[in-house]
């Protein structure tokens, strides 16, 4: 009676039919199991958790038991106590596709990369042919921002089906998120719609190709006006070639389109920071941070420009923020130490530059920085080896050359200094040149930002 209710939707009356059944045999399995089901119906995770449990005690030679118990576990958001009834089913019915992709999520969910990697390839080592397996791991490994991992088995799928195309399109993001621009122009090659002109548009834009990406870029936005995503590589490309004004109308339009997106907020805010609207960009790269708490970028440009207002106490919240949530970013660590030689907060400035330099040696800015910090202190050789490293990694640097200039002349060295000082002059600019140093990091850190994600 109890299924027949249940067959028929009513849910209720199906649950009431079971208890009555199971008063009278307590140690049913299919009445233990059948009354989950029905709880599930309800949603009503804490009851068909007791149950299920009860049902895999009673057969432990059904699989779907212990399979069902750990879907609902991962559902209450415990993968770890899931785990054990996921393998147990997997040991049961080993050909179950998707027994082993809740294996896999719950490993992911679980926080073991290591695991999750091992069970696709081990548990799912019989379901290689299998084309919806493993275009549903390859999602699983990019839900999880894993592109890497989700590469070879959306590969896989393609070779099953290449003429799939919106495969070919998710294979085509995941080369993008791990920065492979060459194999998103190789996998499409003749771009149909606006989304196959978006992933060509990016590549090219990865690969600094910027003509051939406006290209796609307008052929992209043609197709489709009013896509977020496809505004924002628009954006991208404004940003790219100075058009800040534009850049910031584009953003804020697919901020509009896309509002529980952060990267429209956060182009807004970079848009409006180059124009040197503070106060807007910071309310942009808020919300930005907001939307998305792991973006390290966007409390890193906020921090910029609070800096650039004046107000250290927030400009050093902000860059203490980003470097927790990127601690080998040499750019978060060199900015940090300039904003607290500026408090004359000279020995931390200097563990700051020391750390950006161990991070990313071939970083000019760090050494540029720490030479002078050297020079302060009237370590003169120190001072010129920091300075000429940063001219030799960097030779529009221009003040490196100042700089350079002056340790020079105080090691008894007039002809380099005065080789250097005209040098200097020729490049001009000093005055300008450390506020465009954070230009460059706030566009290039916006550049490194671009990643696979949940895109509206």
């Amino acid at each position: 009676m109890g299924l027949t209710e249940f067959r028929r939707g009513g849910t209720g009356k199906s649950i009431e039919r079971y208890k009555q059944a199971l008063e009278l045999a307590p140690r049913s399995y299919s009445g233990h199991y059948d009354l989950a089901l029905a709880y599930l119906k309800q949603n009503d995770l804490r009851d068909a958790r007791s149950e299920l449990e009860q049902a895999e005690v009673l057969d432990t030679k059904q699989s779907n038991a212990a399979y069902n118990l750990g879907v609902v576990l991962l559902q209450m958001e415990q993968p770890v106590v899931a785990l054990p009834h996921l393998r147990r089913a997997h040991a049961l019915d080993p050909k179950r596709a998707d027994v082993v992709f809740n294996i896999v999520r719950a490993e992911l969910e679980a926080g073991d990369l290591t695991a999750s990697r091992k069970a696709a390839h081990e548990e799912g080592i019989d379901l290689k042919t299998n084309f919806q397996w493993n275009v549903a791991i390859g999602q699983l490994f990019v839900k999880h921002a894993q592109p890497g991992d989700a590469v070879p088995y959306f590969q896989t799928a393609h070779l099953i089906r290449p003429g799939d195309e919106s495969l070919r399109d998710q294979l085509a993001a995941a080369y993008l998120a791990c920065r492979q621009p060459d194999n998103v122009l190789h996998l499409i090659e003749r771009p149909k719609t606006a989304d196959e002109h978006y992933l060509r548009g990016s590549a090219f834009y990865q690969a600094h190709r910027f003509n051939e990406a406006d290209e796609e870029s307008d052929a992209a936005l043609t197709l489709a006006p009013e896509n977020a995503k496809v505004l924002v590589l628009r954006v991208r490309l404004l940003q790219r070639a100075g058009q800040q004004n534009t850049a910031v109308e584009m953003a804020e339009k697919a901020a509009t389109l896309a509002p529980n997106w952060d990267d429209p907020f956060y182009l807004a805010g970079i848009s409006y920071y180059f124009l040197r609207h503070y106060p807007q960009a910071r309310q942009r790269l808020a919300r930005a941070f907001e939307l998305n708490p792991t973006s390290a970028a966007a409390v890193f440009v906020e921090a910029l420009a609070w800096a650039n207002e004046g107000n250290g106490q927030e400009a050093e919240r902000c860059l203490r923020q980003a470097i927790s949530l990127q601690p080998d970013n040499a750019r978060f660590h060199c900015h940090m130490g300039i904003l607290l030689l500026r408090q004359n907060k000279d020995f931390d400035a200097g563990e700051f530059f020391k750390k950006a330099i161990q991070l990313k040696p071939e970083y000019a800015l760090s050494h540029y920085e720490l030479g002078k910090l050297r020079a302060k202190s009237k370590q003169w050789n120190e001072a010129r080896e920091e300075l000429e490293n940063a001219i030799r990694l960097d030779p529009g640097l221009t003040s490196s050359y100042y700089q350079l200039g002056l340790v020079y002349a105080r090691l008894g060295e007039k002809e380099k200094a005065d080789r250097v000082l005209a040098e200097f002059k020729r490049l001009h600019q000093q005055e300008t040149d450390e506020s465009e140093a954070a230009d460059k990091d706030a566009l290039e850190e916006s550049d490194s930002r671009q990643k696979l994600r949940n895109l509206p």
